[in-house]
C-alpha cells in the first residue's frame, strides 16, 4: 500500500466516523452538548472533530462516543 493510499483509506475511515456518530446522535435525539457531556470529551473538542479540524482521534474519544451513543466501537467506523 502506497502513501497516497494509506491517506485516503484514512480519510476515508475518517469521513464514516464523522458521518456515523452524526446519524447515532441524531436518530437518538442527542444534541451536541449532550454527548459532549456523555462521552466525556469538551464541546469544544467534539466540535472541532466533527467539523474536521481536528483529524487525531484518541481511543479514549473513540470508547466515550461509543459508550455515549451506546453503540459498539466497531460501528463508528464502518458502513452500515
Amino acid at each position: 500500500m502506497t502513501m497516497h493510499d494509506r491517506i485516503n483509506k484514512s480519510a476515508s475511515v475518517y469521513g464514516t466516523f464523522v458521518r456515523q456518530v452524526s446519524e447515532q446522535s441524531k436518530s437518538r435525539g442527542m444534541t451536541p452538548i449532550i454527548l459532549s457531556s456523555e462521552s466525556g470529551i469538551a464541546s469544544e473538542r467534539l466540535t472541532s472533530i466533527l467539523d474536521g479540524q481536528s483529524r487525531e482521534v484518541t481511543l479514549r474519544e473513540l470508547v466515550g462516543l461509543s459508550l455515549a451513543l451506546g453503540v459498539p466501537l466497531s460501528s463508528l467506523l464502518s458502513e452500515s
